[in-house]
């Protein structure tokens, strides 16, 4: 009987094994979601989309944020942006780099402090022509630090990190 028992519990074990493997095999909804984030180091939500799905033209057309749209989407670098318009996807597809935001989309003054910090699409600015995105949660305003500091020097540290990690 205690041979019954032993032989048992090992096949129990063993489909549990099965069963345990099985499972960790199938894709999670976090996998499936999984960052795009380094996808030639630009900041992309696992939406893929970059500016989370804001119209980068819009920032230099209206000065504002602008929610695109799927049916101008363009692609750039293999990076996914949503315009609003077919003349604002035209604009971009004739001059990209002018429009795609500053250090891969990464915070500009996280950049500064090389580091790589998520963005608030809403928090922007237009630097010597560039979009520059930035960190806003109820903890930091990265926009205001950036502000509060020396602009020429803080674009100058971003720019040097930004040329490390983009690599």
């Amino acid at each position: 009987m205690k041979r019954l028992i032993t032989t048992a519990g090992g096949l129990c074990a063993i489909v549990a094994m099965v069963a345990v493997s099985a499972w960790a095999d199938q894709p999670t909804d976090e996998s499936m979601r999984q960052s795009r984030a380094y996808l030639n180091s630009y900041n992309l939500p696992s939406s893929g989309v970059a500016l989370e799905g804001y119209c980068p033209v819009a920032y230099f057309a209206v000065n504002k944020p602008v929610m695109g749209k799927p049916e101008y989407a363009s692609t750039h670098k293999g990076v996914t942006y949503y315009l609003v318009s077919v003349d604002a996807k035209k604009m971009f597809e004739e001059n990209p780099e002018k429009y795609i935001p500053a250090f891969g989309g990464w915070c500009a003054f996280g950049m500064s402090v090389k580091d790589k910090f998520p963005v608030d699409p809403r928090k922007f600015k237009i630097v010597d022509g560039r979009l520059m995105v930035f960190l806003n949660n109820q903890n930091i305003d990265a926009m205001q630090l950036w502000n509060d500091g020396d602009e020429k020097k803080l674009v100058a540290k971003a720019n040097a990190h930004w040329k490390k990690v983009s690599q």
